[in-house]
């Protein structure tokens, strides 16, 4: 099983907030899943960055998706009430 991305720091500072941020982003170099900035006592707060998605979570799954999504049309050119059998009319 992998790591969890998540990095943590604890009693920031509210002016320091938008740095910490940026300073992990750039430390982890992923794509941001989630922030959590939680105020712990005075004017200091806990930051968690999340740079890796729970794919887990987030997939699709095959019997959650109702069958005619999933089904395909035989031509997709010709549209519904479209004769092009190429006979007079």
């Amino acid at each position: 099983m992998t790591a969890r991305k998540s990095k943590s720091e604890t009693g920031i500072p509210l002016y320091l907030i938008p740095h910490v941020i940026a300073r992990k982003i750039k430390e982890q170099g992923d794509d941001v899943f989630r922030i959590s900035v939680k105020r712990t006592h005075w004017h200091h707060y806990n930051i968690t960055v999340r740079t890796k998605s729970p794919y887990r979570e987030l997939r699709v799954r095959e019997d959650t998706c109702p069958s005619s999504a999933r089904q395909m049309p035989d031509n997709p050119d010709n549209k519904p009430g479209d004769d092009s059998s190429g006979g007079a009319a």
